[in-house]
């Protein structure tokens, strides 16, 4: 019998702390689904309502440490990054797994600024919210991934585990991965663009009242952090609508700059680690 479920990797307490607010959201709207958090032993916590923990082995330290998700006990694997937020059902995307290795969405903000075999054509990825199977395909990608954060590492200073995943999947000629809608890891920091209902935010900050703002419509749409919600033409009274809430906004804006600036939290968890251990 095939098992599903999610997963969630926290090297820290507070990226721990941060999971467990996003598994909040996530027992909203699944309550049934299986959840491990893969993390050190003794971050363990028997209270918390996480069916399987799974021992995050030694050896690595920042964002790469997500690759740690092929040890949760499930054989299709939904990893969510532990800024994330659960605004409705996503266990469809399960179903993707039937026919497919893999499944991640576009990188809104892709990029180019460093040295790649993949083609400029070949999009970069966010790795914020990965489904796979468990197969010998999806083991040997996680293997070379880890393999070329290394080397890019090594060789560019690249921290973002984002280039290596790009480069690591153009190399992967046998997996087969697909492309999830941005309605299905929707990041809040950067300008995007969405038709239907968004399921899933991925962001820092107050999720549940951006995802009632980018869902009090559906069509296509674009946020736009610290401008809010644009909708296309579809008529006169909403592009009226349009024109006020941006006026509004220039206001604001106009009168304090310092609103468009993200809002991240300063502590050192949430810092990218230092030069991460090889195996």
């Amino acid at each position: 019998m095939t098992t599903s479920g999610c997963c969630y990797v926290a090297n820290t307490m507070g990226y721990l702390e941060e999971a467990l607010q996003s598994l909040a959201s996530l027992r909203v709207h699944m309550p049934h689904v299986k959840i491990a958090v893969i993390a050190p032993r003794e971050l363990f916590r028997s209270e918390a309502p996480v069916d399987h923990w799974v021992s995050l082995p030694p050896g690595r330290s920042g964002p790469i440490v997500k690759t740690a998700a092929r040890l949760a006990p499930y054989d299709r694997v939904l990893f969510l990054d532990s800024d994330t937020y659960v605004a409705g059902d996503v266990s469809d995307v399960f179903d993707i797994l039937d026919a497919f290795d893999l499944a991640v969405a576009h990188e809104p903000t892709r990029g180019w600024d460093y040295n790649t075999a993949a083609a400029k054509a070949f999009c970069e990825l966010n790795t914020g919210v990965i489904a796979f199977r468990k197969n010998k395909r999806t083991e040997a990608f996680f293997a070379l991934w880890e393999k070329t954060f290394d080397a890019m590492w090594s060789e560019q200073g690249l921290r973002n585990d984002q280039p290596a995943f790009r480069t690591a999947l153009w190399m992967s000629s046998e997996i087969r991965h697909a492309t999830l809608p941005s309605e299905y890891n929707f990041i809040c920091g950067k300008g995007n663009a969405v038709a239907w209902e968004v399921k899933l935010l991925h962001d820092r900050g107050d999720l549940p009242a951006t995802a009632s703002v980018i869902n009090s419509g559906v069509g296509p749409r674009v946020f736009v952090p610290g401008w809010g919600l644009i909708f296309g033409y579809r008529g006169r009274r909403l592009w009226l609508k349009n024109y006020f809430c941006l006026t509004g906004n220039f206001l604001r804006v106009f009168l304090n700059p310092a609103c468009l600036l993200p809002k991240r939290s300063p502590v050192n968890w949430l810092m990218l680690d230092d030069r991460p251990q090889k195996h």
